[in-house]
């Protein structure tokens, strides 16, 4: 009777302990900022690579497969000196701003933008080389694939922003830009509401990059729930609205000192404006609010977009702990 009923007793008791450590890596794996001053360096490593075994089991056919293979979990403690950041380049999100302040602060720092770049920087062996402390690119899921692998895994960096709000920045900003190859001096004239509606393809760019789609290829939901589930594990996010702090978290997980003497002119020359921070590639324009048929529109056709953005709003607010913990460590190990 009871030689009987023990696989089963053991099979329920599989699934329990599989559930709470999932449950666990979800909503918990972020808090690790609780009492940690009173935790030994030890306890939060044996919890840290806990979360991370949790991760790399529960994962397996929701995260993007080239995140799971060239990716660093974020259970992974960062190893600046072993490590090629990879940051994802999201257009009107704050990108060209970070990559202002990293070549200020002296960073070596790579632009892989294009496929066709993507390939050449692989022959050359870029990340073996060790040679750029960044490398910032658009296409990361192209990027990740194929200049990273199983010896060489990357940490990834992305500031993130509304979807409607940057492509409302797009359509204004490529009006003027004229050293841009997608300059576009016909938008100067129109109408915003006529641009979204008859010229503007550009809708879900975020699901759509991670999922190797192109513009004018369909997002599903299936795009959406590995998109979530991707940046969710392997991303270090910021969001525009809060640019200093994300910048911040960045320097502390790419080892970079925002204290010292440089660090610290550059991050004044980028933020001590009254206040308000200096954006690279910025124009001054109305904004539009949620009301205005544009705005409406925009957000009726970047749902998923908008889906993930709510998601890395979260996130950004759970990985304060993360970061915390990164910074404790590197305290108690200096």
């Amino acid at each position: 009777m009871v030689n009987s009923s023990f696989p089963k007793l053991k099979a329920i008791a599989t699934a329990i302990v599989g559930s709470c450590v999932i449950a666990s890596l979800f909503h918990q794996s972020y808090l690790l900022q609780s009492a940690i001053v009173d935790r030994p360096p030890t306890r939060i490593l044996q919890r840290i690579l806990l979360l991370e075994k949790a991760s790399e089991s529960e994962d397996t056919h929701a995260v993007y497969r080239w995140a799971r293979r060239h990716v660093r979990p974020h259970a992974r403690l960062p190893e600046p000196s072993k490590e090629t950041i990879l940051f994802w380049h999201i257009p009107k999100s704050g990108g060209s701003t970070a990559k202002s302040i990293y070549k200020c602060i002296g960073k070596k720092v790579s632009i892989a933008s294009q496929p066709g770049e993507i390939m050449k920087l692989k022959h050359m062996g870029l990340v073996p080389s060790e040679q750029p402390d960044i490398i910032f690119s658009s296409f990361p899921d192209f990027a990740i694939a194929h200049l990273y692998d199983e010896s060489h895994k990357a940490r990834v960096l992305a500031m993130f922003r509304h979807p409607v709000d940057r492509l409302v920045s797009k359509f204004y900003y490529l009006q003027v830009a004229t050293w841009e190859n997608t300059y576009r001096p016909e938008w100067k004239d129109m109408d915003i509401l006529e641009w979204v509606q008859n010229h503007n393809a550009d809708n879900n760019h975020m699901v759509k990059k991670l999922a190797g789609k192109g513009q004018t290829e369909p997002a599903d939901e299936t795009d959406l729930k590995r998109a979530k589930r991707t940046v969710w594990q392997r991303m270090i996010v910021g969001v525009t609205e809060e640019m200093e702090e994300s910048i911040h978290r960045f320097n502390i997980v790419a080892g970079i000192s925002d204290t010292s003497v440089r660090g610290r002119v550059c991050m004044k020359q980028f933020f001590a404006r009254s206040g308000k921070e200096k954006r690279r590639n910025s124009v001054s324009y109305s904004k539009i609010e949620k009301g205005h048929p544009a705005w409406d529109y925009l957000a009726e056709r970047n749902q998923f977009d908008i889906e993930l953005y709510e998601l890395v709003l979260k996130l950004f607010k759970k990985q304060k702990g993360l970061i915390d913990s990164y910074r404790t460590l590197e305290t108690w190990s200096s």
